[in-house]
């Protein structure tokens, strides 16, 4: 089609040999926009998109029905989406944040030392402590249990080295390797319950809350220990042995319970209990007079009585000991032989220091191997000693037996059981004392921030306001782009119907 603007459209462009579409814009005559379009086998031809324009105005109305129905189309594909996301519980979960605070963590490291492992938080006990807290069994704890994912949260300082890094390797692009060096251990994590099929989202806040509380109880039980002893207290029942082998239970007993507080002790010597009232120093003092004075005097009472319910099996406890104790006792003497000798045979090497031309000065080198092995032969000795000790003793009790003439009267075995039973209420009432005290402390003073909860469990459906209106809004936009595409070509081909019908009738 040529009108009085071809003139201008042949002196202003150039022809594209190959077909394709050129935008013109007559400045001249009137304000038209053109599509030309060029062949080598046809004629030139000038599209005028204001006569598609034209042709999509007179056919608004219809697609103002279907934008109107494209849209509602995408909403519902969007909720439908929101849906099945629901039911399934892909993108719906319950959200926490926990942070760790203590010496060690920001290595990567445990409170006692070794590598810190945060995925025990999905541990089957900690799991099924949390549903038992609950007082539920509707929910599997193997699904909750692989529901779970945890992320750790990169330290701010991590952080700032990759910006660093990043920003040197727009100068540099080698400098992107240096990122694989930045290493970091989280100190906070966010917790990630999603919900599983039967659960509520009110049910999927209190299970994660749960799980993490039962994570504090497993997390101070394992790094503070202050069950141990009421759980060695409570293993053996002493009445099940003859009084010999009681007392060595008992003995036993305390001697784990003044080890623990010793070491509470010098790790804490100013802590006292605001429950208990008592530090461990007090608890120290009080477990001494225990040992050196009611079990003392009790064991003295039934050697002394050659006290047993059964001199067969008295005496053979004494002469398993007898037989326990010299094999200890060889051991201990080959092993400090063998020490022995490689110190014999060690020669430290001097280091000899030149002070001036006339004199020097010879220094013997520190060296920390040797001093290991003084260190293990004084150790091998004390305790060859003690165990010669204990020999002895043990010799005595069963000379004590083989002689014993006459058999005990029923007021002696009625006064050791009472003192045996009190005894060991004593020792469980001090092992709680000492646990209270010591959990007090745990919670209070070394661990108060330890494990913290930042930000309890949050619900979020189906991934979240932002990601509901995305699924919602892309539907929509894509079907309204479709429509309006469709609606664009449907103008441009009534407009080449139009020229196709204007060419015919000029040909007649």
């Amino acid at each position: 089609m040529h009108d009085s603007n071809s003139g201008f459209a042949e002196e202003n462009s150039e022809m594209c040999q190959d077909g394709s579409v050129d935008w013109r814009y007559n400045t001249q005559n009137d304000a038209r926009i053109y599509l030309h379009m060029d062949s080598k086998e046809q004629e030139e031809t000038q599209i005028d998109l204001i006569n598609i324009a034209g042709h999509m105005n007179r056919r608004k109305k219809l697609y103002r029905y279907i934008l109107a129905v494209a849209a509602c189309a995408g909403v519902l594909a969007g909720l439908i989406a929101i849906g099945v996301d629901y039911i399934a519980g892909q993108n719906t979960y319950a959200r926490a944040v926990v942070t760790f605070q203590y010496e060690g963590i920001e290595n990567g490291l445990d409170p006692n030392g070794a590598a810190f492992d945060i995925n025990k938080m999905k541990s089957p006990k900690v799991i099924e402590n949390a549903l038992m807290s609950l007082g539920t069994e509707e929910f599997d704890s193997e699904k909750i249990r692989e529901s779970i994912d945890i992320e750790g949260v990169i330290p701010e300082d991590a952080v700032e080295r990759i910006t660093v890094i990043k920003e040197m390797s727009l100068e540099d692009v080698s400098n992107y390797e240096k990122i694989l060096d930045v290493s970091y251990f989280p100190s906070q994590y966010v917790v990630y319950l999603r919900k599983n099929s039967g659960m509520s989202g009110r049910d999927t806040v209190q299970v994660l809350n749960a799980v993490l509380e039962s994570y504090r109880a497993y997390f101070m039980d394992t790094y503070a220990n202050t069950e141990v002893l009421t759980v060695t207290a409570n293993l053996i029942d002493y009445k099940d042995y003859d009084y010999a082998e009681a007392m060595d239970l008992l003995e036993t007993q305390m001697e784990i319970m003044k080890s623990y507080v010793t070491e509470r002790r010098n790790q804490a010597p100013e802590f006292r209990s605001s429950g208990t009232g008592l530090s461990f120093g007090d608890i120290s003092m009080a477990l001494d007079t225990i040992s050196e004075i009611d079990i003392a005097n009790l064991n003295s009472y039934i050697e002394s009585h050659t006290l047993t319910k059964d001199v067969s099996r008295q005496r053979e406890y004494y002469e398993y000991r007898i037989k326990k104790y010299n094999m200890d006792i060889a051991e201990c003497q080959v092993e400090l032989s063998n020490i022995q000798s490689v110190i014999d045979k060690y020669q430290k090497d001097p280091l000899v220091i030149v002070s001036s031309q006339e004199t020097t000065q010879e220094i013997e080198q520190t060296n920390e191997y040797y001093d290991q092995l003084l260190q293990q032969r004084l150790e091998l000795s004390t305790e060859i000693a003690s165990l010669n000790t204990k020999l002895n003793e043990t010799y005595t009790l069963l000379n004590a037996v083989n002689g014993a003439v006459g058999q005990n009267t029923q007021s002696e075995y009625d006064y050791v059981d009472g003192k045996m039973s009190t005894l060991a209420e004593t020792i469980a009432r001090w092992a709680d004392l000492t646990e209270q005290t010591a959990e007090e402390y745990y919670t209070t003073t070394l661990f108060s921030n330890a494990y913290k909860i930042a930000v309890p469990a949050q619900y979020t459906a189906a991934g979240g306001l932002v990601a509901a209106a995305k699924k919602v809004v892309i539907p929509v936009a894509v079907l309204v782009f479709i429509t309006f595409g469709v609606w664009c070509v449907d103008g441009l081909f009534c407009e080449l119907r139009k020229m196709k019908e204007d060419r015919q009738c000029d040909e007649e």
